[in-house]
C-alpha cells in the first residue's frame, strides 16, 4: 500500500477524525452545499447506507467538528461547517486528495480500521493471559 502520495499533515488528519468511507464521502457531500441542512434520510440515499448507519456517520462528524447538528420538526439535521479555518482547510486538502488519488486514501482509512480490530482483538488476548 503506497500512501506516500498523500501529504502527513492530510495523513494525519484522516487517522485523527475520518473512521470510515461513509463519513469521508458524508463530510464531503455537505461540504458541497455549506448552506444546507440535511436530514439523515437523504444523505442516507446518497451514501447507500441505512439512515440508522447514516445518523452516526453525521454524529461521529459532528463531534469531530466537521459538521453543526440542530432540531427540526423533532429531527436532527446537519450542516457542513467545521470548527475552525484549520479543519476547513484540512478537509479542502482532503477533497483534493480524494479526488486525485482514491485509492491511497481509501487504504489510509481501511488500515486504520484494520488497525482498531487487531488492537480490539488484542486485549482479549491480554486479559485471556491474565486470568
Amino acid at each position: 500500500m503506497d500512501t506516500s502520495v498523500i501529504p502527513q499533515e492530510v495523513a494525519q488528519f484522516i487517522i485523527d477524525r475520518i473512521d470510515s468511507i461513509g463519513q469521508l464521502e458524508a463530510v464531503l457531500l455537505l461540504r458541497q452545499s455549506p448552506d444546507t441542512w440535511w436530514e439523515c434520510k437523504p444523505v442516507s440515499g446518497r451514501l447507500y447506507i441505512s439512515e440508522e448507519d447514516c445518523a452516526s456517520v453525521l454524529d461521529g462528524l459532528r463531534r469531530q467538528g466537521l459538521l453543526v447538528c440542530k432540531q427540526e420538526k423533532s429531527k436532527p439535521v446537519y450542516r457542513y461547517k467545521p470548527d475552525t479555518g484549520e479543519l476547513r482547510e484540512m478537509v479542502d486538502r482532503l477533497a483534493y486528495y480524494y479526488s486525485k488519488h482514491l485509492v491511497p486514501v481509501s487504504n489510509l482509512i481501511h488500515v486504520k480500521a484494520q488497525m482498531r480490530m487487531e488492537q480490539f482483538a488484542d486485549a482479549f488476548k491480554f486479559l485471556s493471559k491474565e486470568e
